[in-house]
């Protein structure tokens, strides 16, 4: 039916080229940054530079100030960082940063050995620890005062003991325990740590389903 509507019709003389599209988005503001450690890791090295200029999301020049300014032209936007670091973007595959940076920070730190550092390779490491924290005299004057660590990984210590409770409540018979496994999934706790959560021989397993 369609050809019979336009059988009659002389399609000769029109242009069927597509019109060209004009653009009505702003040009991108160039910006460069300055006065601050910019990290670029060339050559596997932190490699800092003193200026960078982006445009839009494209990186257009990074090098001493006067390299990044010629190449960036006229009119680009000055961004004093005041001395904060630029670093460039991270993929996170599933390596919990933050949480690692809290725990470093505020935990005792209970991991194996790795790159020459020195780690939990032995229970007696572990003890050793423990005792330390539960030792100091912050702890001492205060059987409230948790002793928190992070880390243990028991496939990586000598013969593969697990923290079991009676390890734990020798090296700290009065403040509480709580040291979480390397996975991050489960924890290691000593009776007085559990007194303290209400769990004792009648309490049922909890229903996660």
């Amino acid at each position: 039916m369609s050809k019979a509507l336009t059988e009659d019709l002389d399609l000769s003389e029109i242009d069927a080229s597509p019109e060209p599209q004009v653009s009505s988005e702003e040009p991108l503001q160039t910006t460069i940054f300055f006065n601050g450690p910019i990290i670029t890791m060339e050559h596997d090295a932190f490699s800092p530079v003193e200026a960078m200029a982006i445009q839009g999301s494209t990186i257009l020049a990074v090098g001493t100030i006067p390299h990044v300014q010629s190449e960036a032209g006229t009119g680009a936007l000055m961004h004093d960082l005041k001395g904060k670091c630029i670093l460039p973007g991270f993929v996170e595959p599933h390596l919990h940063l933050i949480l690692s940076a809290l725990a470093e920070r505020f935990l005792g730190n209970f991991s194996p050995p790795r790159l020459g550092n020195d780690g939990i390779g032995r229970l007696e490491e572990a003890k050793k620890l423990v005792e330390t924290i539960s030792g100091d005299p912050e702890h001492r004057g205060n059987p409230e005062l948790w002793v928190a660590g992070y880390g243990y990984d028991p496939s990586r210590v000598e013969d593969h003991p697990d923290l079991v409770r009676d390890y734990l409540d020798a090296w700290s018979p009065n403040n509480p325990v709580f040291i979480i496994n390397q996975s991050g999934h489960l924890a290691y706790v000593n009776s007085r740590a559990l007194k303290l959560a209400n769990i004792d021989e009648d309490t049922k397993d909890p229903n996660y389903y």
